[in-house]
């Protein structure tokens, strides 16, 4: 391997040369998580015949971020088998790239270090599953993640080295975009987005949301009808969810599509791929996005605007969710989608208010105006455009 030299701020040079079994780098948004761990992974191959295993809440997440922030460090120095979704350091070890979607499909590797990222995004026994893999010297496990609510990490965080950082502490990311995500967020929301802190998240909009009952995966030929919800945003996420409608009524969210800093031009892209691959019957967006709802329209694509009170959608989506008499929910949600779960999951009403919180909503609003419009009929009563 060849010296590269690279700049790191204090908090990520303590993560990077920490030597403890496991450590982990806890930290705001753009806080330089992922940059940070796949250094110190490069790092720890180095030596012929180390295997180093990198896991990801999803295939999407594992492929469009952390993949390709290990090839941005490591330039042209890897041997690459995409297929494999492996890289080889010349004259060193190996990284196995794999995501935690199905934590099982990890066991039966024999890995000398390892690494999480997002790890506050996957299920609470990818960690164990990922420790139980470091049979071979040194045994290192690295996990870096903005945290969610007080879940598995929160409650194992004794277990393990804890690095804290703001998105604020990141020098390399502009002011401007620090600005505006300070005036995006506030109270818990800005202490776990922007300051990397555990809350917990009081008045939940979706209290009876539970991963056992309403995360699951269904086939897409058990569907009636397929739907595209959108939400705009740019320092905020721009959302785009795949909703199927079955013939009982019953919404399934098969995948979500969930970024910030996207221009519109590449969210119309993003649409103009899932609809050209799937049958959809027509695309739902919020009414007030009107040049969005434009452009779509100019790429041939069926959009249509949604107009309804917030508080209408979210009691349409909370009788959803219930659990009916036959025992199942009319809403399920696939555990790829993470960030629409992380949302589910901190989705909370404005204190002594009856209106919720205008904060990592953007999945929930994007849901909503699929849901609302079945509740109203909107959505059923439009005619098909593929008959």
């Amino acid at each position: 391997m060849t010296d590269k030299r690279v700049k790191l701020y204090p908090r990520q040079h303590d993560f990077f040369t920490c030597t403890d079994p496991v450590a982990a780098f806890i930290g705001g948004i753009r806080s330089g998580k992922t940059y940070s761990g796949c250094l110190w992974m490069l790092s720890q191959v180095a030596p012929p015949g180390t295997l180093g295993l990198v896991v990801a809440p999803t295939y999407p997440l594992l492929r469009d971020v952390t993949w390709r922030t290990m090839l941005e460090i490591g330039g042209n120095i890897f041997t690459v088998n995409k297929s494999e979704m492996t890289l080889a350091v010349p004259g060193g070890g190996e990284m196995l790239f794999r995501s935690a979607d199905n934590p099982d499909r990890i066991r039966g590797i024999t890995a000398n270090v390892a690494l999480i990222d997002e790890a506050g995004y996957c299920p609470g026994d990818t960690y164990d599953i990922v420790k139980g893999r470091l049979s071979a010297l040194p045994g290192l496990l690295r996990i870096v993640t903005t945290p969610k609510g007080r879940n598995w990490l929160y409650e194992r965080q004794s277990e393990m080295t804890i690095f804290k950082a703001a998105t604020k502490d990141n020098p390399y990311i502009p002011r401007e975009f620090v600005s505006d995500l300070e005036r995006s967020y506030t109270g818990n929301f800005a202490r776990q987005e922007l300051y990397g802190e555990f809350v917990a998240f009081e008045g939940l909009v979706y209290p009876m949301f539970s991963r056992d009952i309403h995360t699951k995966e269904r086939k897409p030929d058990e569907m009636k009808s397929r739907w595209i919800g959108n939400d705009e945003g740019y320092t905020n996420p721009s959302v785009i969810l795949d909703v199927g409608a079955d013939s009982d009524g019953r919404l399934h969210v098969f995948r979500e599509w969930y970024r910030r800093g996207q221009l519109q031009d590449t969210v119309v892209a993003a649409n103009a791929e899932w609809y050209a691959e799937t049958r959809f019957q027509g695309v739902v967006v919020d009414s007030s996005a009107a040049g969005l709802i434009a452009a779509l329209r100019d790429a041939n694509i069926p959009a249509m605007g949604h107009k309804g009170r917030v508080r209408d959608g979210i009691s349409n989506v909370q009788n959803l969710l219930a659990v009916a008499g036959d025992e199942r929910p009319r809403l399920t949600i696939d555990p790829s989608c993470i960030h629409t779960i992380a949302e589910m999951e901190s989705y909370c009403w404005k204190e002594g208010k009856d209106e919720p919180e205008k904060q990592n909503d953007h999945a929930m609003d994007t849901l909503r105006y699929i849901a609302d419009s079945v509740g109203v009929g909107i959505i059923t009563s439009q005619p098909d455009p593929f008959e």
